[in-house]
């Protein structure tokens, strides 16, 4: 389960709380946690963290400062309107906001600043702040139902795309979510991940992909501003079902139950 998917834009969170939740149940070691988190990346640093606030640490010192916590650490991804299971206090709940995905444990939340070095062939730099936090309901999704609304979201807006008839792009989204019912890529995540859950967010992120591919293309074919008003009302439950997919999937060893 470890080949990239080669997506638009990569989700340093989830892998972290995936892997994070193996190593706290024992299945994993901190080295793996690290390796899957930063992937091809610079090695990644920490700033603002407990007794190192003045100075940059490696994310190692995060994992040490949860473990002594205690308790689920889990992937958020909060977008403005839904901050479901996003704990304050509030510097924490706005910078999580802006960079729409954050990773929280007992008492400590980080979130990622990722600078991208492109056209150079240097590897991306990702800084994450870190906050203490309090503590917060979490926002369980079952898996089943995750894939359930995904489902239902891929059917209804490809069919509400074919209804708004935007030429020229309609095709090549409507293949691309054809092949995301079966999406089956091998992902970065723990031996022994739920396999429902592998499934579920394999899908996700090549879905994920499509709407970062819809997020540059913003007319999409439409030759109007009420085809382009359509292909966005099209796609918008797709975006919250696929970001409910990802949490429900990311978090899903956090939420196992623990015996």
């Amino acid at each position: 389960m470890r080949s990239s998917l080669g997506l638009v834009s990569r989700l340093r969170s989830g892998p972290l709380a995936a892997w994070t939740a193996a190593w706290l149940a024992g299945h994993a070691a901190s080295d793996e946690v690290l390796r899957a988190t930063v992937g091809d990346d610079a090695p990644h640093l920490v700033g603002g963290l407990g007794d190192f606030d003045s100075e940059l640490v490696p994310l190692s010192q995060v994992l040490v400062a949860w473990r002594r916590a205690g308790g689920a650490v889990r992937l958020v991804l909060p977008v403005a309107g839904d901050v479901r299971g996003l704990p304050g206090p509030a510097q924490f709940r706005s910078a999580a906001l802006e960079a729409g995905e954050a990773v929280c444990g007992t008492a400590l939340g980080i979130v990622p600043s990722v600078i991208e070095h492109a056209p150079s062939s240097a590897p991306p730099t990702v800084l994450w702040q870190a906050f203490d936090c309090t503590p917060a309901p979490p926002d369980f999704i079952a898996v089943a139902d995750a894939q359930y609304e995904l489902t239902t979201a891929i059917r209804e807006s490809a069919s509400a795309l074919s209804a708004a008839d935007v030429a020229g792009w309609i095709d090549d989204i409507a293949d691309a979510l054809h092949d995301a019912r079966r999406a089956g890529e091998q992902l970065n995540l723990p031996p022994g991940f739920p396999p429902r859950a592998v499934a579920l967010i394999a899908q996700a992120e090549r879905l994920q992909a499509v709407l970062d591919l819809a997020a540059q293309d913003p007319t999409g074919g439409a030759i109007d501003r009420t085809g382009i008003s359509a292909r966005r009302d099209a796609l918008r439950p797709l975006a919250t079902a696929v970001r409910r997919a990802r949490l429900a999937g990311y978090n899903a060893l956090a939420d196992a139950p623990q015996s």
